[in-house]
């Protein structure tokens, strides 16, 4: 029940935000809504971070368990976002915010079978505090953006968004994946 109520926080989340950018009409409004985007950021790494956490407490068979088959495991999920997160933090954030276009574009696939292969390889404690280090390199950048910045329009894929948004988008990459991990855990 307690995963239930984050994922109707971040759902409440994502849906505020979207609202917000949809309508602004002053400048002073901008300010407002960039505060809260960025508290909604900050808000959902955090919870990221404590949902994390709690999975210490979760059994090594659950912790060892794809949600369907075929799948990943709960394991293999959680160690695939800390490569992720260190990636925005190097090879995304400094470029979004210096305008300019990205030098790297990753091969997803392999960068998710390495991250999948470590993480049934090592300890799940690794494999959590790797997730938990990780996310708080994401927090504290996301934490120094100034928050106007994040109203900076940015094309990406041939798609206008702002830096607010495309943060705001790889919080659905999470929420994507906890459902997964629910799905295991109840």
């Amino acid at each position: 029940m307690k995963h239930l109520h984050v994922e109707v926080l971040f759902c409440c989340i994502d849906f505020f935000v979207r609202a917000m950018v949809a309508y602004v009409k002053n400048e002073e409004e901008v300010d407002e809504m960039s505060e809260q985007i960025k508290e909604s950021l900050l808000s959902h790494y955090a919870m990221t971070m404590t949902y994390v956490k709690d999975l210490e407490q979760i059994s090594e068979e659950a912790w060892r368990t794809s949600y369907a088959e075929g799948k990943w495991t709960v394991a293999e999920i959680i160690g695939h976002l800390s490569p992720w997160d260190r990636f925005m933090v190097a090879e995304r954030i400094p470029y979004l915010l210096a305008g300019e276009p990205f030098r790297v574009a990753p091969d997803s696939q392999a960068v998710n079978e390495e991250a999948a292969k470590m993480s049934r390889e090592q300890q799940r404690i690794l494999t959590i505090d790797e997730f938990l280090v990780s996310r708080d390199l994401l927090r504290r950048a996301v934490e120094l953006i100034p928050e106007e910045r994040l109203q900076d329009k940015v094309v990406i894929k041939d798609k206008e968004l702002t830096i607010g948004q495309f943060l705001g988008a790889m919080t659905q990459h999470d929420l994507h994946h906890m459902e997964q991990i629910n799905q295991v855990i109840g």
